[in-house]
């Protein structure tokens, strides 16, 4: 079959002729930078052409993650078990960004049910854990290490997912994973150049050097072909339990798997190689785990409802931002331009302000969710927006008055004033607190995102369990998440950690309908700048969409900012007030005018934004299928 950007799939007696993975990976259209800058075409014309089909489409941060969830499609799964495949594949491919012992924050939109609904895949603390024992300890929650781990909850969303909406087997999903695994698979150079950066932190675990460098000791190299054969027995091991249990039903041999990982012979390995490292795990914040199931949170712009996780995540910022941008002209005033881009960060400032004042676990914190995103209240912090000054204040509003249920706040509230001394810390705290280590490079995320040929909708955002900084568990080759670094240590906050907590989380995933349909699925990496990489992607789909229609693509290459004015999410939770930085190909009077308006200005490369917004859209006009990935990092688009 000729390679296309686009997948005509030939019928035959009424059934779709099935690919191999291999002959779909050739399909897929790819939004890397694997052309230097310099030699891409001029800003206006899109880099690749439009990904389109009839009947479904899968976007994703890997070439190979990809790949298994388009080849499920074509086998006849549905969007949640190729979702799910992809997951489980990632997990063993993408290990620079996400590991089977990190997170995963899903929302799916089962057509039948018709309802979006939310999977809370974060893991926990243990139980034996508060602020006063990490104080009293000395210890920190620096992204390295046992410290700060929690319980890997991938797998247990992963699970529950198949289980409640799948159609095939664990078997059937965790194939492709198990083979990329115990086969080998080239590793890529992103992953190779992370191993080099983590050298130090590798050699003090021997479960890890035997995990990331060959048999002999000596280091990868890019396109060399890796296998984790500890990771494909620990995948094996959940298949014996899932046929074992094969004769109750699909549901329960899946149940069987994911109890084997959380509950069985692979926890009690897990947990032994905890207490051997003197972590304050036991067996029952393995076995007491679960993804949390629950309702999105959401609002509605300009005809759209877009849905997200709710406050024990990130996510309602995006829906505050879109609420106060609703207050003004953005398409009046042109993508891009320096009012427009003003405006954006200035709303993003306000949202982010009572992000770091009231979101937290809603196991422990009962958060003002209604009044955060009534429109009222938005319409009051829309009016704080000067046209023509940045704001240096971070304060949060009041949202309690438009509360029917929460009227009072006792946990701190974001009070910088324009006349406060500016927050100083060092570089390295810095990068830390916006999620990057000590060399600046990125502690990411990946994301996928499904349409199947029904309208079902999967949107993940999985990651932790890194390279950087994750404790392989001994001989199950599961990287122990580190996400606790999102915690405070800090009686005040209303994101402390707590026994059994789930850190404030920045995974993120979206979806956006137009009433009661479906049109889109849309997610990235990029810690805190998950939000600002998606509002920015959604607002030059909605307000913008004759500039680009039918190239999704298209809508996702235009230049973006990134304001660093919140307390950052990783730990040291270092602030960045004020500061914007602005992609090459946002014209210098546009940059010169930000500056003069009083923002701390400064120039990314060209698509050097943090992020790489995936996505799948249901066209609302013909029912087709988009597909798209951005160009700021290896992300690949399929449809057919």
């Amino acid at each position: 079959m000729k390679p296309t950007n686009n997948c005509t799939i030939q019928k035959a007696g009424g059934l779709i002729a099935l690919l191999t993975i291999a002959s779909a990976l050739a399909l897929a259209t790819s939004a890397a930078a694997q052309v230097p800058v310099q030699d891409r075409q001029e800003v206006g014309a899109p880099l690749r052409p439009a990904v389109m089909g009839p009947s479904g489409g899968v976007s994703a941060g890997h070439p190979l993650t990809a790949a298994v969830a388009f080849s499920v499609l074509l086998k006849g799964g549905n969007a949640f078990d190729a979702g799910v495949a992809s997951l489980l594949a990632g997990g063993v491919l993408e290990q620079d960004l996400y590991s089977l012992g990190g997170e995963a924050l899903v929302l799916v939109y089962p057509r039948r049910e018709g309802k979006v609904t939310s999977i809370v895949g974060q893991g926990w603390a243990s139980h034996n854990v508060d602020v006063d024992w990490y104080l009293a300890r000395n210890k920190t929650l620096s992204g390295h290490g046992l410290d700060p781990a929690v319980v890997p909850g991938a797998l247990h969303a992963a699970l529950t997912v198949l289980e409640k909406w799948g159609t095939m087997s664990f078997e059937e999903v965790a194939t492709p994973a198990i083979d990329y695994a115990e086969k080998g698979f080239p590793i890529r150079p992103s992953t190779v150049a992370t191993i080099g950066r983590q050298r130090a932190f590798i050699e003090q675990w021997p479960a890890n050097k035997a995990y990331w460098y060959k048999p002999d000791g000596s280091p990868y190299r890019a396109g060399d072909t890796i296998k984790l054969p500890t990771l494909a027995r620990t995948l094996r091991r959940m298949v014996e339990a899932e046929r074992a249990h094969r004769g109750a039903g699909r549901a329960a041999g899946i149940a069987a798997a994911r109890d084997r990982f959380y509950k069985g012979d692979i926890a009690r390995e897990m947990i032994a190689f905890l207490r051997q490292h003197d972590a304050p795990f036991d067996a029952s914040d393995f076995a007491d785990y679960f993804a949390r199931i629950e309702e999105p949170a959401r609002t509605t712009y300009r005809g759209y409802t877009i849905y997200k996780h709710g406050f024990s995540s990130q996510g309602p910022t995006l829906l505050q931002a879109l609420n106060i941008l609703e207050n003004f002209d953005l398409h009046g005033m042109g993508y891009g331009s320096a009012d427009y881009l003003h405006t954006v960060t200035e709303a993003l400032k306000l949202a982010y302000a009572d992000r770091d004042t009231y979101y937290a676990d809603q196991a422990f914190v009962k958060s003002p969710a209604e009044g955060l995103l009534s429109k009222a209240y938005a319409k009051e912090r829309a009016v704080l927006i000067d046209p023509k000054r940045a704001s240096k204040a971070f304060i949060a509003g009041d949202p309690m008055k438009y509360d029917s249920q929460v009227k009072t706040w006792s946990y701190w509230k974001a009070s910088v004033h324009e006349n406060s001394p500016r927050a100083q810390s060092s570089r390295e705290d810095q990068l830390a607190s916006l999620g990057r280590d000590s060399a600046g490079i990125s502690k990411d995320t990946t994301h996928m995102s499904v349409v199947d040929k029904d309208g079902n909708l999967f949107d993940a955002t999985p990651s932790g369990g890194w390279i950087t900084g994750a404790v392989i568990l001994g001989d199950t080759g599961i990287g122990m998440s580190v996400r606790g670094e999102q915690f405070w240590l800090d009686k005040t906050r209303a994101n402390q950690i707590r026994p059994h907590a789930r850190p404030r989380y920045t995974l993120t995933p979206s979806m956006v309908f137009r009433g009661d349909l479906p049109v889109m699925a849309i997610g990235t990496p990029g810690g805190d700048n998950q939000d600002q990489t998606i509002l920015q992607a959604l607002l030059s789909v909605i307000d913008f969409w004759d500039d680009w229609y039918p190239n999704l693509h298209a809508a996702f290459e235009r230049p973006r900012v990134q304001t660093s004015h919140f307390y950052g999410s990783f730990w040291p939770h270092a602030p960045g007030f004020n500061q914007l930085a602005v992609e090459a190909d946002v014209p210098d009077a546009v940059y010169n005018e930000l500056k003069a308006r009083g923002h701390d200005v400064s120039r990314l490369r060209r698509f050097g934004m943090s992020g790489c917004a995936t996505a799948v859209m249901v066209d609302p006009a013909t029912g087709n299928r988009f597909a798209a990935a951005d160009p700021r990092r290896d992300c690949y688009a399929m449809a057919y």
